[in-house]
């Protein structure tokens, strides 16, 4: 069965007659993706792990007129990835737009990682993405093309306490460089958005005092909401980013531009007793 979605037309929404795939969109930004990519006119397929999760956000979207379908996905299983685009292909038969959400965190060192932690980490981190893009290849190819976003970190442009995570971001970026390259010719684009801390419950479960010190840390003072990044992956996702590919674009506040420079004010500002500019 095909579900039918509408084609473009002059002052149509951005995404009009186009479906994408979210993953990790159970929650946090993820649902923040699946919910304005709806919005923005798209079907949406909205993947997670957590079959339940999934599901609130398929109602949460059709219930303001959206399409939505759900779908339980672990990333990091390839036979997951085959079933996804026989899933997509019967209820669609198209995808236009994949988003690498998914994601986890351990906040584990070199020296308290374990292997099978390590593995898992990049396993979801980065092979769920490189098992993307390979499943789902030709069917983005075969309307002559469409967009990935890959949802990297600033852990992955600098360093992060956990150490497998940081690794993970930042093949992450490797890997979009790489697929930007070798499906350009098909007519996929690939990017990936760099956030910094974003306030969401994942970022809320973090040790004492994470939050205090990520908001001294970003110029800006404060995390970013989920929708903030979320407008950043519809515009990679968008015709407006035609001629964007291989492209990392930082979502921090201005924590990589300037993180040392801005820590080192606060630092002198407090030594001069004055409280710092937090």
């Amino acid at each position: 069965m095909n579900v039918a979605v509408r084609g473009g037309a002059p002052g149509a929404r951005r995404f009009d007659g186009r479906v994408a795939l979210v993953t990790g969109a159970g929650g946090g930004l993820g649902a923040a993706l699946a919910r304005r990519f709806a919005e923005e006119g798209a079907a949406v397929v909205v993947a997670d792990l957590r079959p339940e999760a999934a599901e609130d956000v398929t109602a949460a979207i059709r219930a303001i007129g959206g399409v939505a379908l759900p779908l339980r996905l672990d990333v990091a299983e390839e036979q997951g990835w085959a079933s996804a685009v026989e899933r997509v292909e019967q209820v669609f038969g198209r995808l236009d737009v994949l988003v690498n959400n998914a994601g986890m965190i351990m906040r584990r060192g070199v020296a308290t990682q374990t292997l099978d932690g390590w593995r898992r980490m990049l396993d979801v981190n980065l092979t769920g993405a490189f098992l993307s893009l390979r499943a789902f290849a030709p069917l983005l190819a075969a309307r002559g093309g469409g967009a990935v976003v890959n949802i990297a970190s600033t852990a992955g442009l600098t360093a992060h306490g956990d150490a497998a995570y940081t690794a993970s971001k930042w093949g992450l970026r490797g890997l979009t460089r790489a697929a930007a390259l070798e499906f350009v010719a098909r007519g996929i684009r690939v990017n990936a958005v760099c956030p910094a801390t974003i306030d969401t419950p994942l970022t809320a479960a973090g040790p004492p005092g994470h939050l205090a010190a990520n908001r001294a840390a970003i110029p800006m003072g404060r995390p970013a909401a989920p929708e903030e990044v979320a407008e950043v992956v519809l515009f990679l996702a968008s015709d407006q980013a035609s001629f964007v590919t291989g492209a990392e674009i930082a979502v921090d506040g201005g924590l990589i531009a300037g993180g040392i420079a801005w820590m080192r004010s606060q630092l002198q500002a407090r030594s001069a007793g004055d409280g710092g500019p937090v």
